[in-house]
């Protein structure tokens, strides 16, 4: 009986998540192609910057190209996920969610696969300059996937947070424009952890973004080990950020950030 409910539960946390996704996806069909040129131009346009600083060596090849990878996953999913949904509550498109018999995470993670969805273009774009620009081709697509996936939703609880808790989406903007270059600068991204000034090189390691960063290497056969420590610590995340959408977030937004 308690396998039978807990079955259930699952399917409705599924069905009811599919729900949200398929309506946003309908939503953004007016507008999914400059999305996705954002989502890819910030990427696209911090790697050429760095690749044009001298002939770089195959390390930081593989540094530049998973970093714009990191980027636009982690950070333009998981973060701009608080743009959104800011968005969503100035135009009080949550009294219709929160009338519906669906759950907060439901509607989060309906989202945030909207989001992971954008990311797509931009990330097999930068894929493809690493196999024909660079010779530099994916070597295990599957932990590939798995740093995708996961780096999409490790950051999904913080977005959530700065979207319920914004008075207006152009606060929601400006706070997750403030959060953005901290994950993605204060962390072995873009350069070697020994790059960074000894306090980050602690600090990053409760960022997701290092890990991610750290798997996608990997997968392009850049780095050596380490790997199951970060898919676990990413999964710490996204538990992190089930307890916090679940118990720590409000429909009405009632504690604003500012």
């Amino acid at each position: 009986m308690g396998m039978r409910r807990l079955w259930a539960a699952v399917r409705k946390f599924v069905v009811d998540t599919w729900f949200v996704f398929v309506s946003q996806a309908l939503a953004f069909r007016h507008m999914w192609f400059w999305s996705v040129v954002m989502v890819t131009f910030i990427p696209l346009c911090t790697m050429g910057f760095l690749l044009l600083f001298g002939k770089p060596s195959p390390e930081r090849i593989t540094y530049i190209l998973t970093g714009s990878i990191t980027y636009a996953v982690s950070s333009q999913a998981g973060l701009s996920l608080g743009q959104w949904i800011g968005g969503l509550k100035m135009r009080r498109v949550f009294d219709y969610y929160a009338s519906l018999p669906i759950s907060k995470l439901s509607f989060i993670y309906g989202l945030n696969l909207n989001a992971l969805l954008l990311c797509v273009p931009s990330s097999l774009l930068l894929v493809v300059i690493s196999v024909l620009g660079f010779h530099h081709p994916v070597r295990d697509p599957l932990l590939f996937l798995v740093a995708f996936v996961l780096g999409g939703f490790s950051l999904a609880g913080v977005g959530a947070m700065i979207g319920f808790y914004s008075r207006s989406g152009q606060i929601a903007s400006n706070v997750t424009q403030i959060v953005d270059p901290i994950l993605v600068f204060f962390a072995p991204v873009y350069m070697p952890e020994e790059a960074l000034p000894l306090v980050l090189r602690y600090t990053s390691w409760f960022m997701p973004t290092r890990h991610v960063a750290r798997l996608l290497r990997s997968s392009f056969g850049g780095a050596t080990g380490g790997e199951w420590q970060s898919i676990a610590i990413l999964v710490g995340f996204i538990i992190i950020s089930v307890l916090l959408v679940h118990h720590g977030l409000d429909w009405r937004g009632d504690r604003p950030l500012a």
